[in-house]
This record gives structure tokens, sequence and C-alpha cells, in this order.
């Protein structure tokens, strides 16, 4: 029986609640004025959105291993200098250089040219690499809510021509991954929040910031979601993967986290993907930025690049 509207207006959550979930990201602030070796935006590509900034460790001479983030915005929004970064910035402390990506946005743009500004900046780093003392032969990939979703269509796709990068172009390895709230399989996030029966933000029937990010419904094209979907480019040989998610999420259900954690070590045949499941933590939540969130992403990061 369909839901009547009522059923499915009590399962959305108001405006209202989504501005006090986006504006908890007002607790966290991105100081970098201690760091002092960084250089801002370092352009990649012709688009002034095709930019990086890399913040290196204030001692040492390196190499130093690279952790690259993408900022999430529903590929839509957001910049590579926003508090999104915090919880990762601290890697500068633990002997990491941290680059941060900016990348071009809908609807300037649609998938899978964002994707392809990622696989970009890969490969302008392991050029540059000798000019700012960075190790491309040991990096991790990173990103959170729409920008994981590009790490991991990224690094799960690393070598493969049809998917952006170039035979032969010199990159980075891709050694291990930190995805925190990003989308799975686009064909099940509204049966993941029927599941879960938490409130969700997107209402069934109108467009989705997945739709515009395509340019097309995305109910319209199941047999096409594979070139979408992270968890249709499994494979492997992909790397090794911590699962960041909060229970409370009203964007993307944490059940996507669950899913593609054991599809992964299934078909892997190992323990190459990690789950960090909240219990209380909703979309972009300041929780990933406390010290134990940040103790468990390079702890984990530490297994596979030092």
């Amino acid at each position: 029986m369909a839901e009547s509207i009522q059923d499915l207006q009590a399962k959305i959550m108001s405006p209202e609640e989504a501005q006090q979930m986006f504006a908890r990201l007002g607790e966290l602030t991105l100081d970098v004025s201690k760091i002092k070796r960084k250089f801002l935006n370092c352009q990649y590509g012709e688009n002034p959105k095709q930019a990086l900034d890399i913040y290196l460790p204030n001692e040492g001479t390196g190499p130093f291993p690279i952790v690259f983030y993408a900022h999430g915005g529903a590929w839509q929004h957001g910049k590579k200098d926003d508090v999104q970064v915090v919880p990762f910035i601290d890697g500068v402390n633990r002997g990491y250089a941290i680059v941060s990506i900016g990348y071009r946005l809908v609807p300037e743009i649609r998938y899978p040219d964002n994707m392809f500004d990622i696989k970009a900046a890969l490969r302008w780093i392991a050029t540059n690499a000798d000019s700012y003392i960075l190790d491309a032969s040991k990096t991790a990939l990173c990103g959170s809510s729409a920008g994981a979703h590009l790490a991991m269509m990224a690094a799960f796709t690393q070598g493969m021509a049809a998917f952006g990068d170039i035979p032969g172009a010199k990159t980075c390895q891709i050694l291990a991954m930190v995805e925190q709230f990003g989308p799975t399989d686009f064909a099940k996030i509204h049966a993941h929040y029927d599941e879960s029966g938490f409130p969700r933000i997107h209402v069934p029937g109108t467009a989705s910031a997945v739709d515009l990010m395509i340019g097309t419904s995305a109910e319209t094209i199941p047999n096409l979601l594979r070139f979408y979907n992270p968890i249709d480019c499994i494979h492997p040989d992909i790397p090794p993967i911590l699962l960041q998610h909060g229970k409370h999420d009203p964007m993307i259900p944490y059940q996507q986290a669950i899913e593609l954690h054991d599809k992964i070590n299934l078909i892997t045949g190992t323990k190459k993907a990690q789950l960090d499941i909240s219990e209380t933590f909703m979309h972009a939540d300041p929780g990933y930025a406390r010290k134990e969130s940040v103790d468990r992403i390079f702890g984990f990061l530490d297994n596979y690049l030092k």
C-alpha cells in the first residue's frame, strides 16, 4: 500500500531541524595560523575551483606521506578551506602533509567531471611532489559526504581509463581511504531510510542532489547507476577503507556504510573495510572532529602510510 502524504511527511526533517543540524558546524573553526609551511590555492587546472591547499608539518625534511581530503556540499557547495577539513588537519602534527582539494561544482559541471578533478589533483601532486617535499608513493584519499563519494569513486577506479585515468601518466598511488557519511548506493537510499525509521531530508519524488549531479533522475537509469555507485565498483584491489557514519544522519542513511563494508570484505576476502558507526552523530556532525574520532582516523592511516 502506498504511503499517505501524512505518513511520508512525518518522516521528513523540517527545514528548521535541518538548519539547526548544519548550524552545529559552527562549533568548529579552521585555524591554520600555527601551520608555518603551507601553500594555498595551487592551481591544478584552468578553472578557479581546480585548486588545492597543501599543509606541511612545521618540522622535518620529508618527504611526507600525504592525506588528501575532498569536501562535501551535495556536489553543489563547499570549499577546500571550510571547517569540514578540521578532522583531518591535525595530521600535520602527526607527520602527514594534508592536501585539501577544491573541485568544480554542480551546476557548472556534472558527474564525472568532479571526480575527474580529484584524479587531476592526484596527478598534479605526483608531478610536483618534490617541490613540496611530498611522498606520492604514500598517499591516502579521504572525503566527507559528496566528497566521500567522489573520493571512493576515484580510488576504486584507479588506473581505469574509462573513469578518467590517463594510461602511463604519473599519479599518486592511494594506499588507504577514510570516508565520512558518503553515499555508496544511490538505488537503495530511500529503502535504507525506511529500514532505519529515522527522519530524512529529501522528499521522495522531488529532484535530489543526486539527480542534479548526474543531470537526470537517478530512478530512471538504474542500469547506469553502476558508473556512479561506489558499491558497484568494488574489486579485490581497492585500497583499505575506514567508513565513519552516524545513525541519526538524515541525509545519507547509515546502512549505506554497513552495506559497503560488508560487500568490500566479501569481495576482497579480507578485512579491508573497517566500520565506525556512531549511535548519536548526525550529518557533518562536529563530533567527527573530537579527539577519539581523529585518533581513530590516523590510527587507521598509520597502518598503511607509516
